[in-house]
């Protein structure tokens, strides 16, 4: 199963690693799925986990972060994005979409209501971590 996972999912998962949404990412260093990166992606994460009002409140730090950024490398499949999607209000999340298309995801995975309410891309389920983990069970 190929999967493409919003950043804010990610961000959910660093802040509180022990909360459900973390599950996500531990199906995933277990091997239970493929997920697809992108180098924007990963920019993206970057930019967002580091604005003060998420890396000083949260009291994150350089070696919980790379970590992190290390185990979606090590795990993931990097995707080289040449689709242009332009369905979204919020270009992040168009590219969140490129990556599900040039990527061949059978789901995205995402907290956004812009996209969930979309529910479905081009043939792919846009679906909330909770709707995702219950793919296994």
């Amino acid at each position: 199963m190929r999967v493409a996972i919003d950043t804010n999912v990610f961000i959910s998962t660093i802040i509180k690693p022990e909360n459900r949404v973390g599950m996500v990412v531990v199906r995933m260093r277990n091997g239970e799925y493929t997920l697809l990166y992108s180098q924007e992606m990963l920019e993206e994460l970057t930019r967002v986990i580091t604005r003060d009002k998420i890396w000083k409140k949260y009291n994150l730090t350089d070696d919980t972060f790379n970590a992190f950024l290390n185990s979606i490398i090590e795990h993931g499949e990097r995707v080289q994005v040449f689709t242009i999607v332009n369905v979204c209000r919020d270009p992040d999340d168009n590219l969140l979409l490129s990556l599900a298309l040039d990527g061949k995801a059978d789901y995205i995975v995402s907290g956004d209501k812009d996209l969930l309410d979309l529910s479905l891309f081009r043939e792919i389920p846009i679906v909330t971590p909770a709707e995702f983990l219950a793919t296994f069970e």
